[in-house]
């Protein structure tokens, strides 16, 4: 997570491009810390392997940094995964978020990203509605995997990435998103 930009209504948050890059945390922009060059490439791959499949099947869609409206503790948060997976849209006229957690929710942790703050960020996801999430560790070339009222697990290098009871058919080797 990166540093706290200042204190701003949340229509001016939604409004200013400044503020493209951040996310919006109990009334404070927190800019996002920038992914570098494995960063991005692990999220090409992820978009490829969820894109064709979302494609193929015919179901919702699939977006990158998708602005997402929480409740978290009684307070409205704006996260940005880095994909999001969104089979049917509760508000489609809302342009400009998402009004509520995606279905599948990525996040993909970058240098400057601690475990923990992912961690409580997957908890309100899945607090909000999100049926599955992934955090992939590019250093660990792994990937956690969260549900709803389960335990965590870990997919790693040489193992079969899968959409859980979400997207049963979708299944893609662990390695694909480090190619």
């Amino acid at each position: 997570m990166g540093t706290a930009v200042k204190a701003l209504p949340l229509e001016e948050y939604l409004s200013n491009p400044a503020y493209e890059r951040c996310e919006w945390i109990d009334g404070e922009a927190v800019e996002l810390n920038v992914g570098n060059k494995p960063h991005s490439n692990i999220q090409g791959n992820a978009s490829v392997e969820l894109g064709l499949h979302l494609r193929q099947k015919g179901l919702g869609r699939l977006a990158v940094e998708l602005r997402c409206r929480l409740r978290v503790r009684g307070q409205t948060r704006i996260y940005l995964p880095d994909l999001a997976v969104v089979l049917s849209d509760p508000n489609p006229d809302e342009l400009r978020y998402l009004d509520g957690a995606p279905d599948l929710v990525v996040e993909i942790r970058s240098p400057d990203d601690a475990l923990s703050a992912l961690h409580r960020k997957i908890q309100d996801y899945l607090a909000n509605g999100a049926k599955l999430a992934w955090v992939i560790l590019p250093e660990e070339r792994a990937v956690l995997v969260f549900t709803p009222n389960a335990p965590t697990r870990t997919v790693m290098a040489g193992e079969t990435m899968d959409g859980g009871d979400l997207l049963p058919d979708l299944k893609f080797p662990v390695d694909a998103l480090f190619a």
